[in-house]
């Protein structure tokens, strides 16, 4: 029953003492407020309940403010690092549409390619895999594998088409018809919508996590789609260009079909923008509508023109993507500016995020320290003087040394107090002086009532009331208190053995060895069959145990001879409990502490000694 009340009341402390780990002044000033929680004093209880509870309220109402900044601010972290990917995507998508100049330009010449053109496809592609390989780099840890597998599977398509452009570029030109060609082109097409359904999740997240993304983000990723489509309808002369012959009725219907889009996504720029206020925004716009959809498309038409009225288009290739993918850089251009104030708002809701955070936690800790510091004031100033007052009221009325009643440091009221009770302990005093000729008359009486008849130690009784008088009298002097309770191993096999007179033989030796063992000042007795105690106020808990450890060590070597000339020997278990002067009120438990640490002892093989200190 004692051990399920011990870890009972060490499973609540610990679950009080958890809840409270984020406040560390508290967390700090909390142990000293609690240690009275033990002690018979129903207001300091009462004091010690009051402010833990309201410890408890505080903390989870901050916890609750801290957990919201934090997740505003994770939140932010995870939109920014988002962002970060979907910037990176649609860069490498840029990229993959930009490689299509070049690769136009190669599949245009004539054999073999003049060399400027292959590095000018070379470097087109090597930036687009140094970009490829910073957006893998975003997607290294461990949880993004699977999105990583995604990003390898896209690269090795790219790869695949690459070698498939390679194998058109070194075909014969006479050999090369305009359907390959049109397939070259297509399987880089291809590439660009695997890039734009990777970054989707990411988009989402940033667009559920920032209050401006839906309008930014979008109008960026339109402004990209236009990037491509515009791309796309450069590359769509390319068959016809690159055999240098007339646009066919397919090829004209493709033009239209992309020149279709894009006049939709322009209109639905234009829509989006007229609700958007950004003067950077709008001049990019208003040079894309210059460059892009001014020259830009009028140079495209004269292309058509030209690749449309004669048998044998003059115009080249690599003349087209020289003239037409510069003028395509205005949407580049508008939109990096849209990306870049989205990300400026997104740096900026995370900045303020955790600037929220910093503030609520130091708003909490000062809270905290506010809160534990009113406390511990509190308990000062008050509940510990009247409970000090309260303890030496309660000695002089037993008749009993009582504390000593501090002489300043308080004020008001408290001091008041502190004076009445110096009266109060005078007159207490003299009353006792008036006692003590009858106390000696009556100490005979007393000495033989406290006496164990066999052993000549204390008894059970008379050890209590030392234990009790000790424990008023004690002082810092002797800053460390030891209950030491110790019984012979097996003594009923003893008394089965040899008889209950090698019993008494037995109980007498361990008490004249407790006699010389013990110092005069000790508090020794016998307090059940075999079971004897021992009080005694030491300098650490480290000299008790000694002191213990030899009063064993000496019944070990004592050797018994019963009454028919047998010799037997002897071993006893103990059990050490301590307690410091600053623990004092703690003294209450150490005849159950000791009990159970001799039990310990007993279940651990006997003969030893197992010590603990309270508090």
């Amino acid at each position: 029953m004692k051990c399920r009340t011990n870890c009972s009341n060490s499973v609540r402390r610990a679950g009080i003492y958890s809840i409270l780990r984020g406040f560390d002044f508290a967390w700090i000033c909390l142990p000293s407020m609690l240690r009275p929680a033990a002690a018979p004093k129903s207001l300091e209880r009462h004091f010690v309940a009051l402010a833990a509870g309201v410890l408890l309220l505080v903390g989870v109402l901050a916890g609750i403010l801290l957990f919201q900044s934090w997740r505003s601010y994770s939140a932010a972290s995870e939109a920014r690092q988002a962002f970060g990917s979907v910037r990176a995507t649609i860069r490498v998508m840029e990229f993959t549409s930009a490689e299509r100049g070049p690769m136009n330009a190669a599949l245009g010449s004539a054999l073999p390619v003049p060399d400027s053109v292959l590095a000018n496809l070379g470097a087109a592609r090597a930036g687009t895999d140094r970009l490829v390989d910073a957006l893998l780099a975003l997607h290294s840890a461990p949880e993004d594998e699977g999105k990583r597998a995604e990003l390898e599977r896209i690269r090795r398509a790219l790869a695949d088409a690459r070698r498939e452009i390679d194998t058109r570029i070194a075909t014969p030109r006479d050999a090369l018809s305009s359907q390959m060609l049109w397939e070259s082109v297509s399987a880089m097409v291809r590439i660009v919508p695997m890039w734009q359904a990777s970054l989707a999740a990411n988009a989402g997240l940033v667009m559920r996590s920032e209050a401006n993304a839906p309008s930014l983000l979008s109008l960026a990723l339109l402004a990209s789609e236009l990037r491509e489509q515009a791309g796309l309808l450069g590359s769509t002369f390319t068959p016809a260009l690159g055999r240098h012959r007339k646009l066919t009725a397919e090829e004209q219907f493709r033009i239209e079909r992309v020149l279709g889009r894009i006049d939709e996504l322009r209109a639905l720029i234009d829509g989006r923008m007229a609700s958007y206020r950004d003067a950077r925004a709008s001049d990019a716009q208003a040079r894309m509508e210059r460059r892009y959809f001014g020259e830009g498309l009028a140079y495209l038409a004269w292309v058509r023109e030209e690749a449309s009225r004669q048998s044998e288009a003059s115009v080249t290739t690599q003349a087209v993507a020289t003239t037409y993918v510069p003028l395509m850089g205005a949407i580049t251009e508008f939109r990096d500016v849209l990306l870049d104030e989205m990300e400026r708002h997104i740096d900026a809701h995370r900045a303020g995020a955790a600037r929220l955070l910093a503030v609520t936690l130091a708003a909490t800790a000062l809270l905290a320290a506010a809160l534990a510091v009113a406390l511990v004031q509190f308990r000062t100033r008050v509940i510990q003087p009247f409970a000090l007052a309260t303890r030496i009221i309660s000695a002089i009325a037993n008749g009993l040394a009582p504390a000593r009643i501090p002489s300043g440091g308080h004020h008001g009221e408290v001091q008041e107090v502190f004076n009445a009770l110096r009266v109060l302990k005078r007159n207490a005093a003299a009353q006792m002086r008036l006692q003590a000729e009858r106390d000696r008359l009556i100490e005979d009486l007393a000495h033989m009532a406290e006496t164990d008849y066999l052993t000549g130690l204390l008894n059970r009784r008379a050890f209590e009331t030392r234990f009790q008088a000790i424990r008023a009298l004690w002082d810092e002097n002797r800053p460390m208190l030891a209950l030491v309770l110790f019984d012979i191993d097996h003594f009923k096999s003893i008394n089965d053995t040899h008889g209950h007179a090698s019993g008494d033989l037995a109980l007498k030796a361990v008490a004249e060895l407790c006699r010389t063992t013990w110092r005069q000042q000790d508090v020794v007795a016998r307090v059940g069959g075999e079971e004897f105690a021992v009080l005694c106020r030491t300098r650490s808990a480290q000299q008790a145990v000694e002191m213990a450890e030899r009063l064993r060590a000496r019944i070990c070597a004592c050797a018994v001879t019963s009454e028919n000339g047998v010799t037997f020997n002897l071993t006893a278990s103990f059990g050490v409990a301590c307690v410091s002067w600053s623990q004092a009120e703690s003294a209450s438990g150490l005849f159950r502490a000791a009990d159970e640490l001799l039990y310990l002892a007993k279940l651990n093989g006997r003969n030893q000694v197992q010590q603990r200190t309270l508090g």
